[in-house]
C-alpha cells in the first residue's frame, strides 16, 4: 500500500519517520523537501518490490533460509536475480577467503563489491571495518603505489643537475630494482611492459649522465622476463 505524507504532519514527526525507515542525511531538508523525498522513497520501494518479486526465484535468503527483509543484496546472473539478507551476506563475505556468490560460486566482480561497500558504509558507518576488499583491489592499489613511486623517482632524477655514480649505485638504481621487482612479480605482462617502457622513454628524454646504467637494467629485465 502506498502511503503519502502531507503538510498535516509536523516536521518532528516526519524526521522520526525518516529515522524509522533508516533514511539518513535528511537533517538539513526543509519540511516540503522532506515530504517529497519520503513520498518518492515510498513509491520507489513499491515499484522495486513489485519488479523484484517478478524476477525473484525465491523469497527466502539462501544463507539463513528465512524470509527476505529489507535491506538485502541482489546478485544478477543470466537475467535471474539472487537475493540475500544484507547483514548475513556481509558477514559471509567477511569470513570468506574468496568473494564468491554462495549460490552460483562465481567470483563477485569488483564493480558489484564497490556497490556493496557503499551499502556497508551507509548502514555500518564510514569508519567500519567490514569493507570488502578483493585480491584484485589490492593488486590495483599496489600498482598505483608503484606508479607513484616510479614517478617520484623520475621527478627526483629530473631535478638533479649532475648524477654521480655513487648516487646511481647507492640511491637510484636500488630503488628501481626494488619497484620493478615487485611490479614483475605481482602484475601482468601488459602492465609491466607499459610501465617499464614509459620509464625508459622518460630516462632517454632526460639524457642525464650515468642514467644509461638504469636503462641497461630496464633493458635487461625486459629481455629476460618478457623476451623483448
Amino acid at each position: 500500500m502506498l502511503i503519502q505524507y502531507n503538510n498535516l504532519l509536523p516536521l518532528r514527526c516526519l524526521r522520526n519517520i525518516s529515522k524509522i525507515n533508516n533514511i539518513k542525511y535528511t537533517s538539513q531538508f526543509s519540511k516540503n523537501k522532506l515530504i517529497s523525498f519520503l513520498n518518492e522513497n515510498n513509491a520507489s520501494k513499491i515499484i522495486q518490490r513489485y519488479i523484484r518479486n517478478k524476477l525473484m526465484t525465491d523469497n527466502t535468503c539462501p544463507i539463513t533460509h528465512e524470509k527476505l527483509r529489507y535491506p538485502f543484496i541482489c546478485i544478477k546472473l543470466n537475467r535471474k536475480f539472487f537475493y540475500y539478507d544484507f547483514y548475513t551476506f556481509v558477514k559471509y563475505l567477511n569470513v570468506s577467503d574468496e568473494n564468491r556468490d554462495p549460490c552460483t560460486r562465481l567470483i563477485i566482480s569488483d564493480i558489484k563489491l564497490n556497490e556493496i561497500n557503499k551499502l556497508i558504509r551507509y548502514y555500518y558507518g564510514k569508519n567500519t571495518k567490514k569493507i570488502i576488499i578483493s585480491q584484485n583491489m589490492i593488486k590495483n592499489t599496489e600498482l598505483n603505489i608503484i606508479l607513484y613511486c616510479l614517478y617520484d623517482l623520475i621527478s627526483e632524477i629530473t631535478n638533479i643537475d649532475y648524477i654521480s655514480l655513487d648516487n646511481i649505485y647507492d640511491n637510484i638504481l636500488p630503488r628501481f630494482i626494488y619497484y620493478i621487482h615487485i611490479l614483475v612479480k605481482n602484475h601482468s605482462k601488459e602492465d609491466c611492459l607499459t610501465i617499464i617502457n614509459s620509464c625508459k622513454r622518460s630516462l632517454i628524454e632526460l639524457d642525464k649522465m650515468n642514467c644509461i646504467l638504469v636503462l641497461d637494467y630496464l633493458n635487461l629485465i625486459t629481455a629476460l622476463k618478457f623476451n623483448e
